[in-house]
């Protein structure tokens, strides 16, 4: 599928018909996330939580810090799953997705945006 895209205000928006996960009309490849992951919240709840690889951080900063206060889409496959008004710049390198997903609706997201499952938080030995 080919991929449009437009510049509009500093910020690459991709089109609608674009695959991919983008942030903020940025796409991020897959390789570029190191682990993705559903959170379930004590409110019932789920949220997504990413890491993004040291080279990406940096996208993602530049990215938050151009919209406070301002919306900005999380994108996958064309479709928007969250679109966070951004408060401060990120610049831990991690994104938090909270929205209305199920457990398993998360788990599916996270999976299909990182392309693997969550690394383990234990290894054993």
């Amino acid at each position: 599928m080919k991929r449009l895209a437009i510049l509009l205000g500093g910020l690459l928006l991709a089109a609608a018909n674009a695959t991919g996960f983008a942030i903020g009309g940025a796409p991020f490849q897959q390789a570029e996330i190191l682990d993705a992951r559903a959170m379930p919240e004590i409110d019932g709840s789920t949220s997504i939580l990413l890491t993004f690889d040291p080279k990406a951080a940096p996208r993602l900063e530049k990215l938050s810090a151009a919209n406070i206060g301002k919306p900005l889409a999380v994108t996958l496959d064309g479709r928007t799953i969250a679109s966070p008004t951004v408060a401060e710049p990120i610049t831990t390198g991690t994104l938090t997705l909270t929205g209305s997903f199920t457990l398993p609706e998360a788990e599916a997201l996270a999976k299909r945006i990182s392309g693997k499952d969550p690394v383990p938080e234990e290894f054993e030995d």
